[in-house]
Formats: C-alpha cells, sequence, structure tokens
C-alpha cells in the first residue's frame, strides 16, 4: 500500500484500492479510487468527481499508470439523503467493475464493468447494470446494457451520463 501512496498528489486521498490482475497476464497490479479535496463548502450534488486509476507492474517491479477516468465515480455529495455514492470496486479475471448507489425513498444503483482486451492494449466497457428501486411502493425497474448495446468504449472515455439512465413511472 505504501508505494500506492505516491499515486495520491495534491491532497488526494486514497479512497478504495484493490490489487489483482487486470489484464490476464500473471502480474499483480492495482486499481485506486482516488477523493480529491473539496473546497470544504461543497452543497448536495456539488464536489470534485473521484479518478479511478489503473496501474501496470511493469517487468521492473515499477507501477505504471494504465488508464485514468474521472467521471465514473460521483462526488460524495451526490448521493442523496443515501450519502456517498461510492460502493466498492470487484476485480475480476481481466477486469473490474465499479458500484456506486443512493438516493432517498428511490434508491439507485449502478455496475460498469470492464474487461481487458489484449488486443487492443485497453480496458473496454463489458456491462452495465443500472437500478432503481422505490422503497415505499416496492417498484423496481433494472437494465442490463452489453458491449453489443453500448458499443465499443474504452474505459477512459466512458462517461455515465451517455448511458441510458433508470426511471420509475
Amino acid at each position: 500500500m505504501d508505494e500506492l501512496k505516491a499515486f495520491a498528489t495534491e491532497g488526494t486521498r486514497i479512497l478504495e484500492w484493490k490489487t489483482g490482475d487486470l489484464t490476464g497476464s500473471g502480474r499483480m497490479d492495482a486499481l485506486l479510487v482516488l477523493d480529491p479535496p473539496g473546497a470544504g463548502d461543497e452543497k448536495l450534488g456539488e464536489g470534485p468527481e473521484r479518478t479511478v486509476l489503473l496501474l501496470i507492474r511493469g517487468m521492473s517491479g515499477r507501477w505504471n499508470q494504465a488508464g485514468t477516468n474521472r467521471r465514473i465515480v460521483p462526488s460524495a455529495t451526490r448521493g442523496g439523503v443515501a450519502g456517498d455514492p461510492f460502493g466498492y470496486v470487484r476485480l475480476e479475471e481481466a477486469g473490474f467493475t465499479v458500484v456506486n448507489g443512493g438516493g432517498s425513498r428511490e434508491r439507485w444503483a449502478d455496475e460498469f464493468s470492464f474487461t481487458y482486451r489484449e488486443d487492443r492494449e485497453d480496458w473496454f466497457v463489458s456491462k452495465v447494470v443500472r437500478r432503481v428501486s422505490d422503497s415505499e411502493t416496492g417498484l423496481e425497474k433494472r437494465i442490463d446494457l452489453s458491449p453489443e448495446e453500448l458499443g465499443l468504449i474504452a474505459f477512459e472515455d466512458f462517461d455515465p451520463v451517455t448511458i441510458p439512465e433508470v426511471t420509475l413511472p
């Protein structure tokens, strides 16, 4: 963990970190979720987005930055009454999933999965799951989107606002 702290610069803190084989190479890589410092006066729904950083361990043993996305994990104030919307990250073989959620009466959750493609030396969206449920009525709605429906979207280019939202009637 100590060597990963070098990637948390300018007051940024490591909100979450996982190590595992992100490329299928057999080497241990790392995924960091970095939380930048806020101004301290953010209102609900405002504040800096978090950064998801992918690090690959080179043959020399050094960490190399392999991918960055500042749109996947919302700021701490964007979860509504439920609080911080960041849930967790899960590493899979040659890939990973980022989970967020929040709301109040209507609870929402998003899962964004990415898989490494060796032929392109990059991670691409492999699945998106969006859910919403009403705690009072019990109504629920979910959409599952595949790469065929989404198109070929690289990790660094992925922006959740371009994906259809799930809403209840």
